[in-house]
Parts: structure tokens; sequence; C-alpha cells
């Protein structure tokens, strides 16, 4: 647990060089999934990341000051600092992460490269969320043929690994896709999987 601040000058402090950058933490998560840190963890890298939002927040100050501006309340300049521009910094390590902007830099600083989603499974049905047919196959050859989409689901849980599929399909000779009748939706365990095949919608319809 984190001590809360007292007064008003304490949780200024508090808000600024700990609390943005946990903020930033956050609203990064959202486009990273994977398993979370432990708050303890996060901590020390809460106050650098608190402390690269106080030299953004300087160098747009300091920009803006060349300008004629109407002067800026003290608590909403507060609020600017602490939960809008964390916000918009998350945004963009988010974005960075998740599209791998930031694999380049590293490789150029010839930095260890690691990503920051723990399991495949994760990156293939949430990190990488398209529309696409799934065909899971098991140990001893059941397959399972399905659509997953908007209103599919897969665990993001380290404890388990189910997947709902929204529409499920049978196979003719011929290898062509039908959909069940009556249609059905499916939810699998996927312990015992051996694997999962991806098909984008074009190639299905290629094919």
């Amino acid at each position: 647990m984190l001590p809360l601040p007292k007064d008003a000058a304490t949780f200024e402090f508090f808000a600024r060089f700990v609390l943005s950058g946990f903020m930033i933490i956050w609203v990064r998560s959202a486009f990273v999934m994977g398993d979370r840190p432990r708050l303890a963890e996060m901590a020390v890298e809460a106050v650098i990341l608190s402390l690269l939002n106080q030299l953004a927040f300087l160098l747009a100050t300091s920009a803006f000051s060349l300008f004629t501006l109407p002067s800026v309340p003290p608590r909403l300049l507060l609020l600017l600092e602490v939960l809008v521009l964390p916000a918009l910094l998350g945004t963009a390590f988010g974005l960075s992460l998740m599209r791998g902007w930031n694999r380049a830099v590293l490789r150029r600083l010839s930095m260890p490269i690691q990503n920051p989603i723990r399991r495949a499974h994760d990156f293939a049905f949430l990190q990488n969320a398209t529309e696409r047919f799934v065909i899971v196959t098991y140990a001893d050859g059941t397959r399972v043929h399905g659509f997953y989409g908007q209103n599919s689901l897969a665990a993001n849980d380290a404890g388990r690994s189910d997947l709902y599929l929204e529409r499920l399909y049978d196979i003719d000779d011929e290898g062509q896709w039908y959909e069940q009748k009556p249609p059905r939706s499916g939810l699998l365990s996927l312990t015992g999987a051996r694997s999962i095949e991806f098909l984008e919608l074009k190639e299905a319809n290629d094919g």
C-alpha cells in the first residue's frame, strides 16, 4: 500500500512524482495485454515515468510561454500535469509497444528486446485482435472449426486458457466450411490443445 498524503502540498508532490507515473502505466497497459506486475514492482518505474512526465510538462509549458495565452487556474494546471499529459504519454508508449515501434530503436542501440506480452496466447487473441477463422486441434486429433469475431472471447488468465467462439462450422468432403444448423457458438477449453491455426477472412474466402 502506498502512503496517503495528509495535506495539499504533500498531495501535489505525490501526484506529480508518483501518481502521474502510475497513470502512464495504467493507460499503457490498456494497449498491452498480459499479466500486470504487482504494485510494489511498478513503484520504481512509476517514479521514473513521473520524472519523464515532469520533463515533458516543463518542455510543454516552456513552449507555450512563448505565446500570449490566458492564465490557467492552478488546479486545472495540476490536472493537466498529472492526468491529461500522463494519459497522452501512456497512449504513445502503449501504441509504441503494441506496434513494435520501439524495437527498431532498441536494435540500433544493441539492447535486448523483450515483448511486453508474456504469453503467445494473449498476443494471438487479444493484442492482435482481428476477425478470423480458427482451427483448434487437440492431442487426440479432434478438430474444432470456428469464427473468432467481435463477440468472441479468449481468457486472459494465466491460470486457465479457454476460448469462446461465436460461430462453429463443419467441413464437407471438399474442405469447404459451412455453418452448423441450427447456428451454434462454443466454449472451448484449450487444455490438451496441440495447435491453434488462424485463417484471415480473405484467405478463407479464397480457399
